[in-house]
């Protein structure tokens, strides 16, 4: 992962959902076509990991804009139960590479440790930041 120090202010916010059966890779190759660019132009940084049931994104950027961005998300009905799981202050990116990263977690041994915790997270009631800073090892 690539830091950059911030200058304005800035967040990153991290929410769970729950992907809907009828959103396929397809549609999720789609969203990730569409909001590349968008996010570019926003200077909006993150990361989208996905399974067969959930949803785990990271949004980094001005506050007012990943806020927008965020409630544009919770309408979209390719999705449910959206649940932000942590909104803070940065003082660097850690995506600054990735307008949006993008990586779906297999159901193969080497993800089973990252799809246990996020199915956990997924159906709990509160999350640790620790527990979150977990899944970035999983964009390596």
């Amino acid at each position: 992962m690539v830091t950059q120090d911030i200058v304005k202010d800035e967040i990153q916010l991290i929410y769970v959902s729950e992907r809907c059966a009828s959103t396929d890779d397809a549609a999720i190759n789609k969203i990730k076509l569409r909001a590349e660019p968008n996010n570019h132009r926003r200077n909006i940084t993150g990361a989208l990991l996905y399974t067969e049931h959930y949803f785990l994104q990271y949004l980094e950027g001005e506050a007012a804009v990943v806020d927008a961005l965020y409630a544009s998300i919770c309408r979209d009905p390719r999705h449910t139960n959206v649940r932000l799981l942590l909104r803070k202050s940065i003082t660097q990116r850690d995506f600054l590479r990735w307008s949006l990263g993008v990586k779906k977690l297999l159901d193969n041994s080497e993800n089973q440790d990252f799809i246990a915790v996020l199915n956990m997270i997924g159906q709990a009631s509160k999350v640790s930041e620790s527990q979150l800073e977990w899944f970035k090892l999983a964009l390596k």
